[in-house]
C-alpha cells in the first residue's frame, strides 16, 4: 500500500508496492510518449550525460556543462525519434508500460498537450512567437523531470522504498504536477467543482481498513482506474509538501 513520504536526512522516502510503482511507472512513460519522445531513448541519453559529466574536471560549472551536453544530444538525436501520428491511437504495449490509453479509448494528445504546453499570452500572434521560442525547452525539461521520477520508482525491484532527495523534489513536484494534468483532461476536470466529485468518486474505491478491502467495489473501467489515480496521485504530491514545508519550518527554528 502507498504510503506519505516523510522526511530524511537529505531527502524523502515514501513506500509503495512494485505494483504501485509499476503503474506510476507506466503514467511516465506514456507522458514522455505523448511529449513526443520514448523512454528508453531517454534513458540512453541520461546516460551518456552522465558518462560526459564524469569526464569533467572542472565541476565548478557543470550545472552549464550538463545543460550543454543535453541540448546538444536533444538537437542529434531529434531527428531520430519516431514522430507521434496524433491521429493513430497507440495500444497499451506500443506505449509502453502499465498503458493509461487503451485502443478503445480516444487518445487526448491535443488536450493533453495544451493543459501541459498552455499558451502564455492571450494575443494569438505572441503565443505563438512564445510557443516557437520556449516549446522546445519546456517539453525537455519536463522529459527530464519524468524520466527522474520514473528512477525513483525502480519498477523492477523489490524495494518498496521510493527515495526523492532534496534537489530533486522541484522536478519530482512537477512531473507529479503534468501527470494529474494528463489525467485531469481524460477526466474533464476543467473546475474544482467537477474536481472535488472525481475525489468523492475515488473514495468509493479506496479502503480505509483491511477489513473494508473485500466488499470494495470493482474497478470496472479505465474511468474508475483513473479516478483513483488521480486522487491517490493528488494526496502522495500533497504529503511531499507537507514534507518538504515540515523540513524548512525545522530548519528556521533551528
Amino acid at each position: 500500500m502507498i504510503m506519505a513520504f516523510e522526511m530524511i536526512r537529505n531527502g524523502y522516502v515514501a513506500n509503495a508496492s512494485q505494483e504501485e510503482r509499476q503503474v506510476l511507472a507506466g503514467l511516465a512513460r506514456d507522458l514522455i510518449f505523448i511529449l513526443g519522445s520514448d523512454l528508453e531513448i531517454e534513458l540512453e541519453r541520461r546516460e551518456k550525460i552522465v558518462e560526459k559529466l564524469d569526464n569533467v574536471d572542472d565541476f565548478t560549472d557543470l550545472d552549464a556543462v550538463a545543460e550543454e551536453e543535453l541540448f546538444s544530444l536533444w538537437e542529434q538525436e531529434l531527428a531520430e525519434l519516431a514522430v507521434v501520428d496524433h491521429l493513430d491511437t497507440p495500444s497499451a504495449e506500443e506505449a509502453g508500460g502499465v498503458g493509461l490509453w487503451e485502443p478503445d479509448m480516444p487518445y487526448p494528445v491535443d488536450d493533453a498537450l495544451t493543459r501541459l504546453l498552455p499558451d502564455m499570452s492571450e494575443d494569438p500572434q505572441l503565443a505563438t512567437e512564445l510557443r516557437d521560442l520556449t516549446a522546445e525547452s519546456i517539453t525537455q525539461a519536463k522529459i527530464a523531470n519524468l524520466v527522474q521520477f520514473y528512477l525513483t520508482l525502480h519498477p523492477d525491484s523489490d524495494n518498496d522504498l521510493v527515495t526523492v532527495k532534496n534537489e530533486e523534489v522541484a522536478g519530482y513536484l512537477a512531473s507529479l504536477t503534468d501527470i494529474r494534468l494528463v489525467l485531469a483532461a481524460r477526466l474533464g476536470v476543467y473546475d474544482s467543482e467537477i474536481g472535488e466529485s472525481v475525489y468523492e468518486r475515488a473514495t468509493l474505491f479506496i479502503s480505509h481498513s483491511p477489513l473494508d478491502a473485500d466488499n470494495l467495489p470493482e474497478l470496472d473501467s479505465p474511468e474508475d482506474i483513473m479516478t483513483v489515480l488521480y486522487a491517490m496521485l493528488s494526496w502522495w504530491q500533497e504529503s511531499l509538501l507537507t514534507a518538504v514545508r515540515r523540513k524548512t519550518l525545522r530548519k528556521k527554528e533551528q
